[in-house]
């Protein structure tokens, strides 16, 4: 047996039971008391002392003799060049019935006007030809207000390529759903809908309303309930300070309402309003969301809900910001490379044309996107949460002058307790 010297991965975590579970591989093993203890105790390791168990930790990166930065880096950069995949988020319209006063988009009114719409389809339907994966996420405003123009752009891109991986999704505030829809949905293969509450009937209602309707809620819990039947509905639980006590009550009034749990997945978010809006409640700091996060995880499972740990867990990128290949398109075929971005001309990189094809109208700032590489911030590297996040959030990072811990995913402080909470309960 040869004299190989092997190191033990630095994105190990190691969980009771005797689990140990590897970020970059995102794979586990359970091991004997033993060899878990061997493992947590060393970092350096003789290839005689791994006899019989060596392939295994090997297959699962627990053990590892590669520079595993250069590992990360090459799975980041292949994924953030490959012009065989698209990921866009498609704002058909700006306009909302709601008025909700976090919104990024409180006082724009554009949509897809005709001409617009028919240059949108044919892009999208020339994209099929060059692609092997196309990611379409339909949002706004309230794209269910335009829902005729989104299935027929839908029906033309399959059509064009019945055997492409696609994936169709759309965030919708849930008031206009459908049993009609939702079959329309369903038979277009979306994978799924996101929609969005803010808490308890009374809570929501203070924060989600209409000109016309101070009760929304009932309309958007009815929605769930039909959209649940036939589709997967994931639901975003905006909290704050004044309902972060109401998680348990919402759930319970969704069995209520008989939804179907088996297609329910949550996850929990903080408001995080732009910058000029009014502040429509109290907000919660990450801080304080970090020790909560937990407790609704176990509410909702004790519930029989499925609880999103991480949305982009494996992901080899953040989010479509760092893929040169993915946009952000507003009603006027603006392009952007972030949705918080939408309406801002100094952050516009480029313009679908009226040829139909991207056109980069602001190469700088378009360059400048690309050019971030959570491998050259020294904080990322160091960080055992690299894996998962796959660095900082650019905007807010640059935004505040690049300090320590800004930028980071919420999960940074609190993503050991999470993995130790859910493989508890699979055991």
């Amino acid at each position: 047996m040869s004299d190989n010297i092997y190191i033990k991965s630095n994105y190990n975590i190691f969980l009771d039971n005797f689990v140990i579970f590897n970020l970059i591989s995102k794979n586990y093993l359970q091991l004997n008391e033993s060899l878990y203890s061997y493992l947590k105790r060393k970092n350096k390791f003789a290839e005689k002392d791994l006899e019989g168990v060596l392939d295994k930790l090997l297959n699962a990166n627990i053990i590892t003799q590669d520079n595993e930065l250069l590992t990360l880096d090459y799975l980041y950069n292949s994924l953030k060049f490959d012009r065989t995949k698209a990921s866009y988020i498609i704002y058909p319209t700006l306009t909302c019935n709601f008025n909700c006063n976090y919104c990024f988009e409180t006082t724009k009114k554009e949509s897809l006007n005709d001409s617009k719409t028919i240059i949108l389809k044919n892009f999208l339907t020339k994209q099929t030809k060059l692609l092997s994966e196309l990611s379409i996420r339909w949002s706004g405003g309230e794209p269910l207000i335009v829902w005729e123009k989104i299935k027929k752009i839908t029906e033309s891109i399959i059509k064009s390529d019945p055997d492409l991986k696609y994936n169709f999704s759309l965030a919708t505030n849930g008031y206009f759903i459908t049993k009609q829809i939702v079959k329309e949905l369903n038979s277009l293969n979306f994978s799924s809908l996101q929609i969005t509450v803010d808490g308890t009937r009374d809570e929501h209602n203070k924060i989600r309303y209409t000109k016309y309707d101070n009760d929304t809620y009932s309309s958007v819990i009815n929605g769930i309930k039909i959209a649940s039947q036939k589709l997967k509905v994931i639901i975003r639980f905006n909290v704050n300070k004044d309902n972060v006590s109401s998680f348990d009550d919402f759930l319970l009034d969704l069995q209520n309402h008989s939804v179907n749990n088996e297609n329910i997945e949550i996850f929990v978010k903080p408001i995080r309003p732009k910058q000029d809006s009014s502040f429509c409640c109290d907000l919660i700091n990450d801080s304080d969301f970090n020790k909560n996060e937990l407790a609704f995880y176990e509410i909702a499972k004790n519930k029989g809900f499925k609880y999103s740990i991480h949305p982009n867990f494996n992901s080899n990128l953040r989010c479509l910001f760092h893929h040169i290949n993915s946009f952000v398109i507003d009603p006027n075929l603006n392009l952007y490379k972030c949705a918080a971005h939408v309406s801002l001309n100094d952050k516009k990189v480029g313009i679908i044309n009226n040829s139909e094809a991207v056109e980069i109208t602001n190469l700088k700032y378009f360059i400048k996107t690309l050019s971030y590489s959570p491998i050259a911030i020294k904080e990322c590297r160091d960080c055992s949460v690299l894996p998962i996040c796959f660095g900082k959030c650019p905007l807010i990072w640059d935004d505040t002058n690049q300090p320590v811990d800004i930028g980071c995913i919420p999960d940074k402080v609190s993503y050991i307790d999470k993995f130790q909470q859910l493989f508890s309960n699979e055991k």
